[in-house]
């Protein structure tokens, strides 16, 4: 008897998690900001973001497309995550 999967989030939720995040460096971006609170506002909200969307789809067996998944690994390599 095989444990079925972990249970993720609705695509529809995480998608929204990575809109939400996309926004916020957005707006961190064009504002006065210090740039250690844009960095830690990337890496907490966005990166995270993208890995649990990017990992829900992959849970459900679905593709994962090719921009996606460059956006993720640029901000890895950015962070050296």
């Amino acid at each position: 008897m095989s444990t079925p999967p972990p249970r993720t989030p609705p695509l529809d939720v995480l998608s929204g998690s990575v809109r939400e995040a996309r926004a916020v460096v957005r707006q961190r971006r064009h504002g006065r900001i210090e740039q250690k609170e844009l960095t830690e506002a990337r890496h907490a909200a966005l990166v995270a973001a993208l890995e649990e969307y990017t990992v829900a789809l992959e849970q459900r067996r679905l593709p994962v497309p090719h921009a996606l998944r460059a956006e993720l690994e640029m901000h890895r390599q950015l962070f050296d995550w």
